[in-house]
């Protein structure tokens, strides 16, 4: 692996913990990357998408993070993937399982709503981002990155199977998660005034970081057997609406199956 580093000298580092006044860490995309993706295999690099507008509308396209981060607009919505991958022959940069380098971290929807987070009592989260009125995502920052992407849904399935997770966020793969310096564009949870919901950053632990072992162990999981993943709930209407999976676009982005769309 070797070092990934990007900066922004508008930011200064801020302390880990919950946020300050109104709950909200003051932090940019690109530190907010930089934290989350000290290191990558050699050769690839983290996936970034920036859509305007509603984000239900239109393809998934991925950039390459360390081109496009400092420059995401905070009017748009903005996303990371949980994993990173290799450019094509071509030197083209797509999000698809043939590229697929290593899963970073484990995204955990819909916390605040449909998991509460008291069931995450005792267990700190390498950040929490409400994405929506009383809706969050968080992430859980793994030590080293997942190679072996077998592992890392194993490992997602655990989460959701125990009720930590919305049933419709699989794929860790291929999951898109909300940045903090962005909308939220749908339609519906726009103000009254039509300006879209801005997302979050409630808490902030760069340093929180586990092994595969210490998520099942800290978060009480039962693993399934090596080859022998366990079934999930189908996604919820909610779940298709708020928390969807890298890409429809099967020309720029992983579709791992069809019952998964992008995170909305």
């Amino acid at each position: 692996m070797t070092p990934n580093v990007l900066t922004d000298s508008a930011t200064e580092p801020l302390e880990a913990g919950k946020g300050g006044e109104g709950g909200v860490f003051q932090i940019s995309n690109a530190d907010f990357v930089a934290a989350v993706f000290p290191l990558l295999p050699e050769g690839a690099f983290a996936a970034a998408c920036s859509k305007s507008g509603d984000p239900g509308l239109g393809g998934w396209s991925a950039s390459r993070a360390d081109q496009v981060s400092v420059t995401l607009a905070a009017a748009n919505n903005n996303y990371i993937g949980c994993a990173s991958f290799y450019p094509g022959d071509d030197g083209s940069f797509k999000a698809r399982k043939a590229q697929f380098a290593a899963c970073h971290f484990l995204m955990l929807d819909d916390l605040g709503t449909k998991v509460p987070l008291e069931r995450l009592a005792g267990f700190e989260l390498s950040w929490l981002i409400e994405t929506s009125p009383g809706n969050h995502q968080g992430g859980i920052i793994l030590t080293e990155p997942l190679t072996d992407g077998a592992v890392a849904v194993r490992l997602l399935n655990a989460v959701i199977e125990s009720g930590l997770c919305d049933a419709g966020a699989t794929g860790p793969l291929s999951r898109w998660a909300r940045l903090p310096v962005a909308i939220n564009g749908k339609p519906k949870y726009a103000d009254e005034y039509g300006t879209p919901f801005q997302c979050r950053l409630i808490e902030w632990r760069p340093g929180a970081r586990y092994t595969p072992q210490e998520i099942v162990d800290r978060l009480q999981l039962e693993l399934a057997p090596a080859g022998r993943p366990k079934k999930t709930a189908k996604p919820s209407a909610r779940a298709a609406d708020d928390s969807r999976s890298i890409g429809n676009d099967a020309d720029d982005v992983l579709t791992p199956k069809a019952a998964e769309n992008p995170v909305v």
